[in-house]
């Protein structure tokens, strides 16, 4: 089913508000490839004990740098974090994914996302709904979808007013994609319509889950890996943002990636602040390059869960340290420990 949007912003309202009130239906496939379903999730922190309250939206500059190493790869999909997944998941084709999050704005954020794509047959109409000229237009839209669970309402609301904040939000986010795109040659959901296309398939299938996850959790991880067992497809990508230099490990999150299946195909892709500054070094172009740049690391999954089988004690920056340079401000980490000679109980 195809919709048509006037050239006038009201009529483009109208016509997506229509939408919304008559619940978009799932799109036919011509393949067996079925929508993701879990039903139990980890139960979250009030306190995520992070730098800010939220994060609806990333402020990481030069995701281009992990484009040409997950291309086309396929498979299953899991990340943290909001805006960022829809670029990778598209340049991945993955078959399906989880957008993951322990904070549960983060979480609404990404349903509103992917509730503004399933009403937008273009980037453009789902750009004008984060307009903040058109902020109580795209409110009274998501009332409409949202708004027959005061519960659930209530959560997608905080977080619409979270993304609209004004430091660091989704329609800041959406201005630096176009600087990103200007400036690094940014191929992305935003300018690439057949990036966002796959995207708009992919949610309207039912391909794309928005849950919560605590990646040192007991549930959530675990129910996805059971999940991406069932539909026998690997986990190709993992997207962990810079979460990682916030623990040493510990054993519940170390059982969680390596309950992952995974092949020679997938990559872990990670930022950090940690050590990105003086040790690893970042790339040009990053937001915040006098306090907090990103260094870009990616590890190959099965390297990675090899790591994973070292006991708990060690910091991310351990094992980047190990890495090598691919790029200015991109890094790979392909050996294993024994290859690196890597003595984790020794760096407690």
């Amino acid at each position: 089913m195809l919709f048509s949007f006037p050239s006038r912003r009201a009529g483009r309202l109208g016509a997506l508000a229509l939408i919304a009130l008559t619940a978009l239906p799932l799109i036919a496939r011509d393949d067996d490839r079925q929508p993701v379903r879990i039903t139990e999730f980890d139960r979250l922190p009030e306190d995520t004990n992070l730098h800010a309250d939220h994060y609806p939206a990333s402020n990481e500059m030069r995701i281009d740098l992990f484009k040409k190493h997950i291309e086309n790869i396929g498979g299953g999909y899991v990340g943290v974090g909001t805006d960022q997944n829809l670029t990778f998941i598209a340049w991945a084709r993955s078959d399906y994914a989880w957008l993951m999050d322990f904070d549960y704005v983060a979480v609404d954020v990404n349903r509103i996302h992917m509730f503004f794509i399933s009403v937008s047959p273009t980037y453009a109409d789902f750009r004008f709904l984060w307009d903040r000229r058109n902020q109580a237009k795209a409110r009274r839209l998501l009332e409409a979808r949202f708004g027959g669970d005061p519960e659930e309402w209530g959560r997608i609301s905080r977080a619409f007013r979270v993304a609209q904040r004004g430091s660091t939000d989704v329609p800041e986010r959406i201005r630096d994609l176009d600087s990103m795109a200007r400036r690094f040659n940014l191929s992305t959901f935003s300018n690439n319509p057949a990036d966002y296309d796959y995207i708009r398939d992919m949610i309207r299938a039912g391909r794309i889950a928005a849950v919560p996850g605590d990646l040192k959790g007991d549930i959530t991880m675990q129910a996805i890996a059971r999940a991406s067992r069932e539909q026998e497809t690997p986990i190709r990508v993992v997207y962990t943002s810079n979460a990682e230099e916030y623990f040493r490990f510990p054993d519940a999150m170390r059982r969680n990636f390596r309950a992952l299946p995974v092949d020679e195909k997938g990559f872990m892709i990670r930022t950090t602040t940690t050590g990105a500054k003086y040790v690893l070094g970042y790339p040009e172009g990053e937001k915040f390059p006098d306090d907090f740049p990103f260094h870009y690391n990616i590890q190959p999954l099965q390297n990675f869960q090899t790591w994973m089988g070292l006991p708990s004690g060690f910091r991310l920056l351990d094992m980047l340290r190990t890495g090598r340079k691919l790029d200015q401000g991109l890094s790979i980490v392909d050996k294993t420990p024994a290859e690196a000679q890597f003595k984790a109980l020794e760096r407690r």
